[in-house]
C-alpha cells in the first residue's frame, strides 16, 4: 500500500493524515505537527533548523526522517519528511560536522520525500507529491 499525506493549508500544519491511495477518505492515522516539532533536534546549521526520525520498522532498521529548514529570516521554515531512511545514515547525519552538507550529499536525492508545509509540492524527481 502506498501512503499519501494530507496536511491542512495553514503555514504551520496542525495534523498530518495518512490515507490509502485507493480510499482517499479513509484516515489510517494522524500526527499532530506539535508532536513532530517537539521531537525534532535543533541544530547549528546555516540552512537546517532541526531534524528527527520516526523509526517505523525496527527489523529493517529504517525510519522516516523529518527535516525543517531555516526560513528566509533565519527562523524555522518548511518541514519535509524523507521515507525509509536507514537509521545508520541518520546516526551519521547526527554526528556530521556540517548537517547541511551531509543532507545535500547523502539524503536530498536518495530518498522519496514529501513536503509537509508551504505549497506542499515537492520539486525534485523523488518527490511523493500530496494529492
Amino acid at each position: 500500500m502506498k501512503i499519501w499525506i494530507h496536511a491542512n493549508t495553514l503555514p504551520e500544519i496542525e495534523e498530518i493524515f495518512f490515507c490509502s491511495k485507493t480510499d482517499r477518505d479513509a484516515i489510517l492515522a494522524s500526527i499532530s505537527s506539535r508532536d513532530i516539532t517537539k521531537s525534532m533536534v535543533r541544530t547549528k546549521s546555516s540552512n537546517i533548523w532541526s531534524y528527527a526520525i520516526n523509526v517505523r520498522d525496527t527489523d529493517k532498521d529504517i525510519g522516516d526522517v523529518y527535516v525543517q529548514f531555516k526560513g528566509p529570516r533565519g527562523g524555522p521554515g518548511d518541514i519535509y519528511v524523507l521515507y525509509d531512511v536507514p537509521t545508520r545514515i541518520y546516526r551519521k547525519w547526527m554526528s556530521a560536522s556540517s548537517k547541511g552538507s551531509f543532507y545535500w550529499r547523502y539524503l536530498r536525492n536518495n530518498y522519496k520525500y514529501s513536503k509537509l508545509t508551504g505549497d506542499k509540492k515537492g520539486k525534485l524527481k523523488n518527490a511523493v507529491n500530496n494529492i
